[in-house]
């Protein structure tokens, strides 16, 4: 009998080992992405449909008689509909920046340097950084092979987001992060309003929010960053007490 049979190759074995694993990957996408678009599509249901009711009833409102309304009263009523319109493109835009991370597993990556990436989103987030008198600093970031927009979407999410649940104090925020076997932890901590230990696995749900309209936003940002994170084989979670600031962490596998 021939030794070069090459159904006792090493490689071969390798081969078929390494197909076996990716079949397991698909099977575990295919499923998460078959909860994730139930979940999703429940979400956008419910949401869409508040504005989209203000606008039909505050329309209804402007078809009555000029009798029986005034002035001021249809100036209000004008105001509530723009309000919904606009809420309802925040919804949508966020659908949109959340679809677009329903991506192949097999996205090609490249080296990324951190510190390169969050210097480019905090030059875009200039604005708000003056606005709120924002203090953020980062402890040297070590490179990670990831997608350079997906990791400026993190840094941007988490950085407004301390930003915009801040105390009474000035934002203070710091970026580090730490290497081991199972990749590099990235940590971004505030000393914010910080968040009670019950919602920590529920703020990163599609459109939840915690303070209702207290604060603005869609309640779509941590979702996108777990779903960033977690097709990528990684985690993200949050350590925090209400009151006593917040630090997310989120592994990227090395």
């Amino acid at each position: 009998m021939s030794t070069n049979d090459p159904s006792s190759s090493p490689l071969d074995a390798e081969l078929l080992a390494e197909l076996e694993e990716l079949r397991d990957r698909l099977r575990d996408e295919k499923i998460r992405h078959c909860d994730e678009l139930r979940q999703f599509a429940y979400a956008v249901s419910h949401d869409l449909r508040e504005p989209l009711r203000m606008v039909k009833s505050y329309t209804q409102l402007l078809e009555r008689p000029p009798e029986q309304q005034s002035d001021a009263d249809r100036q209000e009523f004008r105001r509530h509909i723009a309000e919904a319109i606009e809420r309802a493109e925040h919804l949508l835009a966020d659908l949109v920046t959340y679809s677009r991370q329903l991506r192949p597993l097999d996205q090609p990556k490249t080296l990324v340097d951190p510190e390169g990436v969050l210097g480019a989103v905090l030059l875009s987030m200039e604005k708000s950084i003056r606005d709120s008198g924002a203090r953020i600093t980062n402890d040297v970031l070590p490179r990670v092979t990831f997608d350079f927009e997906q990791l400026s979407q993190l840094f941007r999410e988490l950085i407004g987001n301390a930003i915009k649940f801040r105390g009474h104090a000035g934002p203070q925020i710091h970026i580090s992060a730490s290497e081991s076997e199972q990749g590099v932890t990235f940590s971004v901590r505030d000393n914010g309003v910080g968040i009670e230990p019950r919602y920590h696995e529920q703020i990163f749900g599609v459109f939840k929010r915690l303070h209702g309209r207290e604060f603005p936003g869609t309640g779509m940002g941590l979702a996108i960053c777990k779903r960033i994170v977690e097709q990528q084989g990684g985690a993200i979670w949050v350590e925090s007490e209400a009151g006593s600031g917040a630090t997310f962490r989120f592994r990227l596998p090395g």
